[in-house]
């Protein structure tokens, strides 16, 4: 991609252009040999290393006579941290909603025992409470095996021993 950014004061100023634009707009600037207010750019795409609270941040700087993207990580201000964990409850809230749809849904299309199991899932997701929004744990629902019966998810049990 063909990019050309403006220069002011030996820095890179406001966001690059493209290069058709940049000739339209500029019609009478030759791009094989720019004049200092201009610049090549170069895009450089975000490594997304941010974690949960943090921002992945870019600014322009020189490096080689070309302007590029120079990523960094920053912490969120506390406003981006409240507003951020504000999203992951409410995405949260709507995965169990989901599940709970999904539960009602089982519980209507089966019967008897299995019926039942979706049901003690449904009371279950209804009791639960979010503690940690980073970490949300919801009941786990009902394994139903091949032949109907219900598989017990708190059974105590290991591992099959497995010869290689």
């Amino acid at each position: 991609m063909e990019l050309y950014i403006q220069i002011r004061d030996g820095q890179p100023y406001e966001h690059p252009i493209l290069g058709d634009n940049f000739r339209e707009a500029f019609p009478h600037i030759d791009v094989n040999n720019l004049p200092p207010e201009f610049a090549r750019f170069e895009r450089l795409p975000n490594p997304e290393i941010a974690t949960t609270y943090q921002v992945n941040a870019v600014s322009y700087q020189w490096e080689n006579g070309v302007v590029k993207d120079v990523w960094s990580v920053r912490e969120m201000t506390q406003e981006e941290k409240a507003q951020k964990t504000q999203e992951i409850v409410d995405n949260i809230y709507r995965a169990l909603t989901i599940r709970k749809e999904i539960t009602q849904t089982q519980i209507d299309s089966n019967t008897g025992v299995v019926q039942e199991a979706w049901e003690t899932h449904l009371q279950a997701l209804n009791a639960w409470a979010l503690i940690d929004p980073e970490n949300p744990r919801f009941p786990p629902a009902p394994r139903i095996a091949e032949d109907g019966s219900v598989l017990q998810v708190t059974a105590p049990g290991a591992e099959p021993d497995v010869i290689g």
